[in-house]
């Protein structure tokens, strides 16, 4: 039986007393989510309201569990506002919960034993009305029996999380024979990055990855992982997008340039020619018919982007999520013990568990320290990943931007090229591949940095014309 089914109750005879029940862990979890909400994902997988034995503090779950599903923050005012609580002395017996925990570290071990001891109110609740059916339904009694108690084993086992060898090792060898049949017709194994020679290195994105994309400020994220989103939405992929600092309306008009191939001074001062319009209508044209989704909460948590990622995952509509970017995302709690560094590495890490819980690959936007700036060589390495070495853990591929014309550079060294120009030109670094080889590929991009493309692709503004955009 999944987490997410309701679950069973049973009728309580008037006369039962001293049924399993826990307070102190009731209070506990709660306590816990509320100083580290973004814990809450987790802990839906692992506890019902149903297992909250005190009336309140069911209420006070249940609150949390629609906040999460419309992404609303979860603090300690935002839970007294809610209607069902609000009437109540709540604020108070929040601030008790906070201070009786001191911080959210246990909170899954918790939620964990709170779990079971619901599991054990249920066997005995179901004792009482198997004694009672076994008198009023002689005759049906043990389908019902065999039924109740298979649901109760199921959902304690949960024999979904293991998998057979054989399984596994039937799954990877048609993977296998998928990957080798793509390569031998020229197509990218993976979701297309957008970029030939990107795709050739790293195979494409892939499920389960989280893909961290790092630069300095100007570098190009923004363009870089719309052109992500753009390339995997084009192959027919659903991908969610998550902007923490730029509006939905201005990444859709970065959209519009970059695919139009229009002046980004015209669009955005409204000095738009004829032959642009037409460009506009087809690009917009374009644009709207790829499932692309944008949310641009500023304040948005990591719990709840995975919550309504699941959400949109259920519905078919989400096989890939970027999120701009990491250090963006409202990690506040009222833990003391928390430090900058942990805060970004739990967000790191659920970003991880985002990818690996809906098989889809996680692109992450992140900032590189001003240790790059102060260095001569200007590359940026795997310790310039900024607050958190956590992230180099997490990530299964880190990719740096770099524009030499950035740092006065003139020229570009390259095997492939020889020395080129710097203007237009980008390299993106592939520092860690978990699954393929590391190196550097270069890119053009335009002025306004809309629009890139492999460095060896013609240059064109027609749409489609200069590969996937």
């Amino acid at each position: 039986m999944k987490r997410s089914e309701s679950i069973k109750t049973y009728n309580r005879p008037a006369s039962v007393e001293g049924l399993p029940e826990s307070p102190e862990l009731e209070r506990a979890v709660l306590g816990a989510l509320i100083l580290e909400p973004d814990q809450l994902p987790d802990v839906v997988e692992i506890v019902e309201i149903s297992a909250f034995h005190d009336e309140n503090n069911g209420k006070i779950y249940g609150a949390m569990l629609s906040m999460l599903e419309r992404g609303d923050k979860i603090d300690l005012y935002t839970l007294s506002q809610r209607p069902e609580l609000k009437d109540r002395d709540m604020l108070r017996y929040f601030s008790e919960l906070t201070s009786a925990v001191g911080s959210g570290v246990n909170v899954l071990d918790h939620a964990r034993q709170l779990a079971d001891t619901e599991t054990r109110r249920r066997l005995c609740l179901f004792g009482y009305e198997l004694a009672a059916r076994a008198v009023s339904d002689p005759d049906g009694v043990v389908d019902w029996a065999t039924s109740e108690i298979t649901a109760i084993a199921d959902r304690v086992s949960r024999p979904d999380d293991i998998t057979p060898l054989s399984e596994v090792v039937r799954a990877t060898i048609d993977d296998l024979e998928r990957r080798q049949q793509a390569r031998q017709a020229g197509e990218c194994i993976g979701i297309p990055t957008g970029l030939q020679r990107l795709d050739a290195l790293t195979g494409g994105w892939r499920g389960g990855q989280l893909v961290v994309l790092a630069g300095r400020p100007g570098m190009g994220k923004s363009a870089t992982m719309l052109h992500f989103a753009r390339a995997a939405a084009a192959s027919g992929v659903p991908v969610c997008v998550y902007s923490l600092e730029m509006p939905a309306g201005q990444l859709a008009g970065r959209m519009l340039v970059g695919s139009s191939g229009v002046d980004s001074g015209a669009f955005r001062t409204g000095n738009v020619d004829g032959a642009g319009w037409t460009k506009i209508e087809k690009a917009g044209a374009t644009l709207s018919g790829m499932p692309v989704y944008l949310n641009d909460s500023a304040n948005i948590t990591m719990g709840a982007i995975r919550s309504q990622c699941k959400a949109m995952h259920r519905r078919g509509r989400c096989g890939m999520v970027i999120i701009d970017y990491l250090q963006l995302l409202d990690t506040t709690t009222r833990n003391a013990n928390s430090t900058r560094e942990r805060e970004i590495a739990a967000a790191s890490r659920s970003a991880k568990l985002l990818a690996k819980e809906l098989d889809v690959p996680v692109i992450l936007l992140s900032q590189l320290s001003r240790k790059v700036e102060e260095r001569a060589d200007k590359t940026p390495l795997l310790s310039d990943l900024r607050e958190s070495g956590a992230i180099e853990q997490d990530a299964d591929m880190v990719l740096f931007l770099d524009r030499p014309a950035m740092y006065g550079a003139q020229t570009i060294d390259t095997n492939r090229y020889g020395l080129i120009s710097s203007d237009g030109v980008g390299i993106m670094h592939v520092t860690k591949n978990r699954e393929g080889a590391t190196g550097r590929i270069y890119f053009r991009h335009n002025k306004s940095l809309t629009r890139i493309t492999d460095y060896d692709s013609p240059a064109t503004d027609a749409i489609g014309e200069a590969g996937p955009f």
